[in-house]
């Protein structure tokens, strides 16, 4: 079953009294969207339309394994007649049912570690063996055994035929502002997992449905989405050059720099706008745009691992990951506070608003005053 996001579309009305504003983030120049008017206290954050979009032949991993079946008892035994033309009325048996070794149910499926898809590579020789033509491809969170051609939306059956048979899925990629969605094939996952026999994702990728790419009412089930940890996920430092590539662990993309501590760190101001026209970064992360309606106000926001990340946000531990329950891709972008003492560089504490206006049962967050909230909370 896929996992539906009616909590994304229930979050939304959050964003801005005024019309209900899109969020979206910029990284570097390219603006993307994410929903900064919703209670912090829920997991939900808008969509981000440009979070993952391919700007380098990138694409996303998918799971070609098929499951290999350790074998099922067999009955030896069975009926044999005495040898007479006439039954004399009774079979004999020649000893019972021989169990050839009984099949333990560890609770462990066989053949996720066998998967292809999504595996990290150097060359297209790494990725053969799979029921589908795999080939090495380069995405935004490093080199991965995937298909570049894309695949389409549909049953379990279907993506798992398209995308190389039992734990393969078709996961979506992008959203484009214009244009089709893109999805491609990945390992399926299972979240929780603890183990990839279990389910879990390699090293350097992440349990997710991709939500900040999901469209209104649209659900997906998890696939392992490439997200790297060290530049030796990157394509550079694998072509022996790390110069080229370096992992900024704050976005779990190759870049052409790592993280810059000396920038703003998340739940801060940032300006969209100025990054976009001047290509210069302020944030550590990326800059997330609050409102199409005030295209210069920004917060600035990391991506994290939920799973492998107890400790929660890098920059402030206190700060909540948002995020579908179960999913491992999670925000690290608002700063809760009680009133505006506990807000820094020129932002307030401000109570969420949305159509029916602020929002004050819902905790406030460090960001810009609003016409409803001049003052921020005092």
């Amino acid at each position: 079953m896929k996992r539906s996001v009616l909590w994304f579309a229930l979050l939304l009305p959050a964003c801005d009294a005024a019309g209900g504003d899109s969020i979206f983030v910029v990284e570097d120049d390219v603006p993307e969207e994410v929903d900064a008017g919703f209670a912090p206290i829920d997991t939900g954050v808008a969509r981000d339309t440009g979070i993952v979009r391919p700007t380098d032949n990138g694409v996303v991993p998918r799971d070609l394994g098929s499951p290999v079946d350790a074998g099922s008892p067999v009955d030896a035994g069975f009926p044999v007649d005495n040898g007479f033309e006439r039954d004399v009325g009774f079979p004999v048996d020649v000893g019972f049912p021989r169990d050839a070794g009984f099949a333990l149910d560890t609770g462990v499926t066989p053949g996720r570690t066998t998967v292809i898809a999504g595996r990290r590579c150097t060359v297209d020789g790494d990725c053969f063996g799979a029921a589908s033509a795999l080939a090495c491809v380069t995405t935004i969170g490093g080199n991965v055994c995937t298909v570049g051609a894309g695949c389409d939306q549909g049953s379990v059956a279907a993506e798992e035929a398209a995308c190389g048979g039992r734990y393969a899925t078709c996961l979506v990629y992008s959203t484009p502002a214009t244009g089709p969605q893109i999805s491609l094939c990945s390992r399926a996952c299972v979240s929780g997992a603890r183990t990839e026999a279990t389910g879990a994702c390699p090293a350097s990728s992440i349990c997710t449905t991709n939500w900040l790419q999901l469209q209104t009412a649209q659900t997906e089930a998890p696939g392992c989405l490439p997200f790297c940890t060290s530049d030796a996920d990157c394509a550079g430092a694998l072509a022996g050059d790390a110069s080229v590539m370096r992992c900024n662990t704050r976005l779990g993309r190759c870049t052409t720099a790592p993280v810059n501590p000396a920038l703003r760190a998340d739940g801060s101001l940032c300006n969209p706008m100025m990054i976009q026209s001047t290509g210069v970064a302020q944030c550590r992360g990326t800059c997330f745009s609050l409102s199409t309606a005030r295209p210069a106000e920004g917060l600035c926001g990391s991506f994290i691992n939920v799973r492998t990340a107890p400790a929660g946000c890098t920059d402030d531990p206190m700060m909540t990951p948002r995020g579908p329950m179960g999913d491992e891709l999670g925000v690290c972008i608002f700063r809760e506070c009680t009133n505006n003492v506990g807000c820094t560089g020129g932002s307030y504490c401000v109570y969420p608003e949305d159509a029916s206006g602020v929002r004050r049962d819902a905790v406030p967050y460090c960001a810009y005053r609003t016409t409803l909230q001049p003052s921020g909370i005092p």
